[in-house]
């Protein structure tokens, strides 16, 4: 009986089944309502979407929109805004991949355009104590802005999973918003961003990533109550509302919807706030796709305008300098008094607060009478100060501002390009432009390039000392020209300008070559100061905006506050840091964390850069070009990051994702290209966060002189690189092989070659006067042969024992002895080989050896000395 009960099929079990069917009708009733309920408030918001979508085609609404119009009208770069729409939870890893990687290599790909990117990624931004009104107009007016200055197409990407979103209530959205952007009640936010930025308009420009949600079956048991609300709604309606606007999208927009997926890695902690991150990956596939729809769409509404494969490369370069002014003068912010000062001087006032400095009457380079100088003419003005301390973007900003006045500039930014360095190229794109006239003839072949063009620009000033018209003459970053006479160094550069002529040059502060010359002559001196609080306040913020972000005011105060706020490369260093820091709700930790010293946030920097990368060099590029001397040129360093013993470089898209994320800190310099950090401050970070083990910078010095001597062809990079490398990582007879044997090394100055080989050779007194010392000896067959000691055509009997230098015969010969240690063995009467190691007999009774030559050392390896010290060059 128990038994037949139990299976429901004893004498109670028909009630106990009425009974039962009767509540799961019930039950089954009041879902039925929920999902009626359900439906009808779905089906009622997509009615009232249709009802604006017709409003839309027939209204106005983006000219009367909030945000604000382009500044830049008359500028040739245009803004590309593209605003990234989600819940912020759930989709923390795939903006931090948009932020990090597709960003930065689309902000690459449109600057060849003439573009600016600016990604509107409203993770932070809005003050924590914003209101619900001050939340909905944050993010409807960066979409106003985002159709102002996108042709009315902005650039919209929506990620959407398993949340539907905020839904503020019908009392908290004001009533002048539900007019301007026909709001829809009982939608979120999200929803209405896409109404607003794509749906309504169909807009072209957006496109949409919807991610399956399988991988929340993979989080882990202990975090997933923790994690899974995050990414998976719990309320029915907003289910069926996600439901519903997945499906419309696919309809409406059937070529720009991608379903993507994802797998769950694991959980993290944050650097600096500890705060647990669910970290997902295979996300690749989503990167390219967003890479490929944004060119796609910017290609359609800007069209490339750079066709021309083969540009006349005069043209090219005044294009170069005008589009690198206009880019630098939109990051000025603060230094008023500084630009006020500059511009007064422009407009031929005497420059406030600035004396005359310099003048010592000897100058035979810059020579008044070759320039014809006469009373009256204008000092220049010098603006000097550290590196990073934004020069460049003064300077960029004053060519702007003087143009509004009337005043015609010539500018010239050293650097913006690689022919910007070249100084004679300058001097001729700089007398075409102030004068007027097409230098159509060459100087001839006998004459200095330098002297022809001076003489040009000399003869062109009488008349510019009668013209009317006010010139002002800008030379950014004049230390970096290139200039193969160091005697000569500017002499180019006028003293002083005629007429309305106003020249003014910048220079870094610690570049006394540059320095000196000018103070030749009396000029103005402008130094660039320390940051006021005021200054980096108006930094920051400016910066910020670009992007849409804003920080609380406590947030503000506690950056301000710190002892490294005067100094401008931590200020746009931090400000930098919080650009790309994607958690909102621990931005105050995240302050607090970072470094108040420019080398403990270098530092973080770097660590950033090697814990982001993705490629796996990041490491090697920065400890490579950190170990160089002197920067290291583009194309070597792509080979040695790929496989030096296959002679295979880096892959190309491996190498462009590590020159975007580097590329703010790093720069190029001289002909060939150096790539090199920006700033000494950055190198130092390297050594003391990378290069931290002597073992490793051996490694890093071997792989270097590894390159250079089996790969690279570039003998004159070669001969530069190679020995500095080998001394640097110990392989010392892989230089004496590379000195005395290889091709490379015939450039090389004889006495850069000795001054090598005194650091390899033994230290220990080799006096003659001392009874166990004996001479250096070389055998009949040996001295004949040539090249032993350099890879030159010398004998050996007429060569130097330790660099190769040929010996000349109007000094008396220096012989060259071992010391008492390397002279076992020998004797006054045998003698081993210098070359070959064979026994030679030795006569001291005849005052001609025949069969044998004594080692013979030149002026420069026995100067002093070293004509007592041992000749043997040690390897170990």
């Amino acid at each position: 009986m128990y038994k037949r009960y139990l299976y429901g099929d004893g004498p109670g079990a028909k009630q106990e089944s009425t009974q039962s069917s009767q509540q799961q009708t019930k039950q089954e009733k009041s879902a039925d309502s929920v999902q009626d309920i359900m439906t009808t408030a779905v089906t009622k918001c997509w009615e009232k979407v249709e009802e604006s979508c017709d409003r839309f085609k027939n209204s106005d609404v983006l000219q009367n929109a909030r945000g604000p119009t382009d500044k830049r009208k008359q500028s040739s770069w245009k803004t590309v805004r593209v605003f990234v729409s989600s819940t912020f939870t759930d989709f923390f890893n795939e903006r931090e991949v948009l932020v990090k990687k597709v960003f930065p290599e689309l902000r690459e790909w449109c600057e060849d355009r003439s573009l600016y990117l600016v990604e509107c990624d409203l993770r932070w931004g809005v003050p924590k104590d914003s209101t619900t009104s001050d939340t909905i107009y944050t993010c409807m007016e960066e979409i106003d802005r985002c159709h102002s200055e996108n042709e009315g197409t902005p650039f919209f990407i929506n990620l959407t999973g398993e949340r539907y979103g905020w839904v503020p209530s019908d009392e908290e959205v004001p009533v002048d918003i539900k007019s301007q952007y026909d709001w829809i009640s009982g939608t979120s936010i999200t929803f209405m961003e896409i109404m607003h930025g794509a749906y309504r308009k169909r807009n072209p420009n957006a496109v949409f990533f919807l991610r399956d949600g399988e991988f929340c079956k993979d989080i882990p048991k202990e975090y997933y109550e923790k994690f899974y609300k995050r990414f998976v709604d719990a309320d029915p309606v907003q289910k069926e509302h996600l439901r519903v606007l997945k499906q419309k999208l696919r309809a409406r927009f059937p070529d720009q919807v991608f379903p993507y997926s994802c797998q769950m890695e694991g959980v993290t902690e944050e650097i600096g706030t500890g705060r647990a991150t669910l970290k997902l990956k295979g996300l690749d596939d989503f990167a390219e796709k967003v890479q490929t729809f944004l060119q796609g769409a910017i290609s359609r509404t800007y069209p490339d305008q750079k066709a021309d494969k083969n540009p006349d490369p005069e043209l090219q370069e005044m294009e170069n300098q005008r589009l690198f002014m206009e880019k630098k003068s939109e990051f000025v912010a603060g230094r008023e008094d500084l630009l006020k000062t500059m511009l007064s001087y422009a407009k031929g006032e005497t420059p406030v607060g600035l004396q005359l400095t310099g003048g010592n009457d000897k100058s035979f380079v810059r020579d008044p009478v070759y320039w014809g100088l006469e009373k009256g003419d204008n000092p220049l003005l010098c603006l000097s100060g550290p590196v990073g301390y934004g020069k460049s973007t003064i300077m960029a900003k004053l060519a702007q501002e003087a143009e509004k006045c009337g005043i015609a500039v010539v500018y010239h930014f050293v650097g913006c390009s690689s022919d910007s360095r070249q100084t004679e190229k300058m001097y001729r794109r700089i007398i075409q432009t102030i004068t007027g006239e097409e230098l159509d003839d060459m100087p001839p072949e006998e004459q200095d390039c330098m002297k022809f063009y001076k003489d040009k620009f000399r003869n062109c000033l009488p008349r510019l000392r009668k013209d009317d018209k006010a010139i002002l003459l800008l030379i950014d970053a004049m230390n970096e020209l290139v200039d193969n006479n160091a005697y000569s160094h500017l002499s180019w550069l006028p003293p002083m300008f005629p007429g309305k002529i106003r020249c003014i040059v910048s220079t870094a502060d610690n570049h006394f070559p540059t320095l000196h010359r000018l103070e030749e002559h009396p000029f103005y001196h402008a130094k660039m100061a320390a940051l006021t609080i005021e200054d980096a306040r108006l930094i920051i913020t400016h910066t910020l905006a670009r992007f849409n972000k804003r920080l609380a005011p406590d947030e503000m105060d506690l950056i301000l506050s710190q002892g490294c706020v005067d100094n401008p490369l931590w200020v746009w260093l931090i400000t930098e840091e919080l650009r790309l820091f994607g958690d909102f709700r621990t931005l105050s930790t995240k302050i607090k964390s970072i470094s108040v010293s420019v080398d403990g946030l270098l530092a973080s920097v770097i660590k950033r850069l090697i814990l982001d990368d993705d490629t796996g060099y990041m490491k090697k590029a920065v400890s490579v070009i950190g170990c160089s001397q002197g920067g290291v040129p583009v194309h070597d360093l792509m080979n040695l990051l790929g496989d030096i013993d296959q002679k295979e470089a880096l892959p190309a898209l491996y190498w462009a994702k590590i020159r975007r994320h580097i590329k703010p800190y790093v720069r190029t310099v001289g002909t060939r290209e150096y790539l090199t950090y920006s700033h000494s401050a950055i190198s130092k970070a390297v050594e003391d966060t990378v290069l931290t083990s002597k073992d490793e910078v051996k490694t890093y010095h071997t792989t270097l002189a590894d390159y250079y001597l089996t790969w690279s062809t570039d003998k004159y990079i070669n001969v530069e690189m190679v020995p500095y490398h080998c001394t640097q990582a110990g392989l010392k007879q892989r230089l004496i092989n590379f000195l005395r044997k290889s091709p490379d090394s015939v450039s090389m100055p004889d006495f850069v070659r000795a001054r090598y080989f005194q650091s390899m050779r033994c230290k220990n007194l080799a006096d003659p006067v001392l009874p166990s010392i004996q001479d250096a000896v070389i055998c009949m067959a040996c001295s004949m042969k040539k090249s032993t000691f350099a890879p030159r055509f010398y004998d050996n009997k007429s060569s130097c024992v330790v660099c190769g230098s040929q010996i000349f015969g109007h000094r008396p010969a220096v012989r060259a002895h071992y010391c008492a240690f390397h002279s076992v063995g020998q004797s006054e009467r045998i003698g081993k080989c210098h070359v070959c190691e064979n026994v030679v007999g030795k006569d001291p009774s005849r005052k001609q050896q025949l069969g044998m030559a004594y080692g013979q050392l030149c002026d420069r390896c026995s100067f002093g000395n070293d004509a007592k010290k041992c000749c043997l060059i040690l390897s170990d």
